[in-house]
């Protein structure tokens, strides 16, 4: 991830966007961000409390239940928006924004400069009609067919605190599955050097640095 504060760039980035005027009149500090393919944008271990708009790439943005069901939300590209729930005080809990070809977004910090951009009728309209687009889409939402073994990765990368599990029987209750089960796929995935037991009942996913939840240093120019 790069942050770049240049002035002159931002406005050239985002001088065919449609809602330029409205951005350039908020009193806030527009940057651009950077993304490579592979990185998150959106997760609920990232408190950025940023407003993004994509304006080049493109990234998936999916659900993760707290069994390991994936729904696929949408594929965002030009124009998408994320961060506008921060408005009111929603804390994101599963929904994941992942890029998939080199993406940049323009830009703003949002926390303590909430009640301006509220009042802002402009602004509203914009971020209330993201969040209309993407309530339709939820409600028509059809889980991504998995299998157990891919649940149990979701699980231990998306649901589990830096990615380790513990506890077989209430990770079994939670995945819908009996603890034998469960601990067979974990013995197979250890054996794979997928996982590696750090304890009773406990497990460390070893993709854990590659499942984004380490974030790179931000470089600005």
């Amino acid at each position: 991830m790069k942050k770049i504060y240049d002035k002159s760039r931002v406005l050239d980035a985002i001088s065919e966007y449609k809602y330029k005027d409205l951005l350039e009149s908020l009193p806030l500090e527009l940057f651009l961000i950077e993304y490579e393919p592979g990185e998150l944008i959106c997760a609920p271990w990232l408190d950025d409390s940023l407003f993004q708009i994509v304006l080049s790439g493109e990234l998936s943005i999916y659900f993760i239940r707290s069994d390991g069901s994936k729904y696929s939300l949408a594929a965002g590209q030009g124009s998408y928006i994320l961060g506008e729930m921060d408005l009111f005080l929603i804390k994101n809990t599963s929904i994941y924004a992942k890029v998939t070809k080199k993406l940049t977004s323009v830009a703003f910090i949002t926390r303590h400069h909430r009640e301006t951009l509220c009042q802002n009728s402009g602004f509203m309209y914009l971020a209330g009609e993201s969040i209309a687009q993407k309530m339709a889409a939820m409600t028509t939402l059809d889980a991504a067919p998995s299998t157990l073994q891919e649940r149990v990765l979701s699980y231990m990368e998306f649901q589990c605190e830096k990615c380790r599990l513990k506890g077989i029987e209430k990770t079994a209750f939670r995945l819908h599955c009996s603890a034998r089960q469960l601990q067979r796929i974990l013995n197979t995935y250890e054996k794979e050097g997928v996982v590696v037991k750090t304890g009773k009942g406990s497990y460390q996913l070893l993709r854990y640095s590659a499942a984004g939840h380490s974030q790179n240093a931000d470089a600005a120019e």
